[in-house]
This record gives structure tokens, C-alpha cells and sequence, in this order.
């Protein structure tokens, strides 16, 4: 049952928040675009951050392969 209360006040603020948005009350309207606005450049900034890691991690991966494979003809010529 405490879980069922707890999910029930979840959606009445979801629901105040909404008809707060509707109707403009204590200027959340703006309160809103102001947090919708730093998601986004947070967002932004995720992808540029997850871009440079997945450019570090192929580079790393070719290097990788470019080291075994120098570490096999090594082998095969030392043999």
C-alpha cells in the first residue's frame, strides 16, 4: 500500500505541474523553458563528451590491432 501512495503523489505533482504550465500560475511557463533550456545544453554536452570517448576508444581499438599484429609477424619471422 506505501507504494501505491507514494505513486499516487508522483502523479498529482506531475498533474499540478501541468496545470501550472497550462494556465501560467507564478510564471512557470518561463520557469519551465529556463529548465528545458539547461537540459538541452546539458544534453548537448553529453554528446560531445560521448562522441570524443567513442573517437578515443577506435582510435585505441586500431592501435590494438596494429600492435598484435605487428607482435605476430615478430613471431612468425623470429621462428
Amino acid at each position: 500500500m506505501r507504494i501505491f501512495g507514494a505513486i499516487s503523489l508522483l502523479i498529482w505533482i506531475t498533474v499540478a505541474i501541468a496545470v501550472a504550465v497550462m494556465f501560467d500560475w507564478l510564471g512557470s511557463r518561463d520557469l519551465v523553458r529556463a529548465g528545458l533550456e539547461n537540459a538541452l545544453v546539458a544534453v548537448e554536452q553529453l554528446e560531445k563528451t560521448g562522441d570524443q570517448l567513442q573517437g578515443l576508444i577506435s582510435d585505441m581499438q586500431d592501435d590494438g590491432s596494429e600492435v598484435v599484429k605487428e607482435v605476430k609477424d615478430g613471431e612468425n619471422s623470429g621462428t
